[in-house]
């Protein structure tokens, strides 16, 4: 596809955060021909406000934005958390609202964090955020990184525990497993980078 001029470049998440993404775009006149989740395209154009949409996975939103290649993005703030980008947050949208918690077995005695014995693991994709946690008890628990299913690992043994993220908290029962403590709330973010929000705040505060 030709690259058409632009005056900004917003990254977009795939997954969770997808639709209400767009639906928050919409809502400040920004409309991207073809952005749907069944499109194969990764580049996308509002030619009437030249605004350019890239989507991306969630983790890369920051990326882009901290790097230049997107001045603005949305993002979760549980990622915010976790990777402490050098960006600008710019508002909380109100959408995409979910928790990160600590769950476990539904039939253990457990009840909080602290009440896991010494030297236990904990399953996560959330390694700064859970190791924050867990230091923050003085606990000496063993982290355990995954990509995905992490509610798995203490089913088959792998961990005592899993720190993740819930919407609704199906996943959890529907594996057996319960949540013991919230460790954070988070929703979408809208962020910047912070050089593009300088040159062009007037631009940006428009929308």
């Amino acid at each position: 596809m030709k690259e058409k001029k632009t005056q900004l470049t917003i990254a977009i998440p795939k997954g969770f955060l997808h639709e209400g993404s767009y639906k928050y775009l919409a809502s400040l006149g920004i409309h991207f021909d073809s952005l749907n989740s069944e499109n194969r395209e990764l580049v996308f154009y509002d030619k009437k406000n030249k605004v350019k949409g890239l989507l991306v996975r969630p983790n890369d939103v920051t990326v882009y934005v901290e790097h230049g290649s997107a001045d603005l993005g949305i993002v979760g703030l549980d990622v915010l958390k976790e990777q402490i980008p050098d960006v600008v947050k710019l508002k909380d949208l109100k959408f995409g609202k979910c928790k990160l918690v600590v769950a476990v077995k539904k039939e253990s005695n457990y009840r909080k964090l602290k009440d896991l014995p010494p030297h236990s693991k904990i399953a996560t994709k959330f390694v700064k955020l859970a190791t924050d946690f867990i230091q923050k008890y003085g606990l000496s628990a063993e982290v355990i990184k995954l990509y995905g299913s992490v509610e798995l690992a203490p089913i088959v043994g792998l961990s005592e525990a899993i720190i993740d993220l819930v919407a609704t908290g199906k996943t959890l029962r529907a594996n057996n497993l319960k949540v013991i403590e919230t460790i954070l709330e988070s929703s979408a973010f809208l962020i910047a980078n912070p050089v593009s929000y300088k040159l062009t705040s007037q631009l940006i505060d428009h929308f």
